[in-house]
């Protein structure tokens, strides 16, 4: 059984290295009908009150999904088939037309001055038929 509540679409944005270039760069993914529930959480301190939000995605399995690992190891033309979910990974809500180059206007800083809703994959928790993402 997958996610019930399907409100949103996702692009992805999978860190790798290229080691043609010799830098990172971001290989962008849409994945189509997800479940996105965002909360703002508060703690009392002795600093006073602490705000943070979070968010919580949940995905079903998809064919083209594969490890971290396995993803780092793919050649270029394999690599575009296939997309992953991991810690510094980067989460777009909606189906996001843009592409990053590392210069600017088309840098990680120019993605989330642009869009909304973007997160930092904090956790990826995989269950029998979907996967849980946390981010922030």
């Amino acid at each position: 059984m997958g996610v019930l509540l399907k409100n949103a679409d996702i692009t992805i944005y999978n860190k790798y290295y290229d080691f043609g270039t010799d830098t990172d760069k971001y290989q962008r993914t849409v994945i189509e009908g997800v479940n996105w529930q965002s909360k703002r959480n508060g703690t009392i301190t002795d600093k006073g009150l602490l705000l943070a939000d979070s968010t919580l995605i949940f995905i079903d399995k998809l064919d083209n999904y594969i490890s971290h690992k396995r993803f780092n190891k793919l050649s270029a033309a394999e690599r575009v088939n296939y997309f992953t979910l991991a810690p510094g990974d980067k989460i777009v809500k909606g189906e996001v037309d843009f592409e990053i180059t590392g210069v600017k206007p088309y840098r990680i800083a120019d993605l989330e001055n642009e869009f909304d809703d973007v997160i930092d994959i904090k956790s990826v928790n995989e269950l029998s038929s979907h996967f849980e993402v946390e981010g922030v």
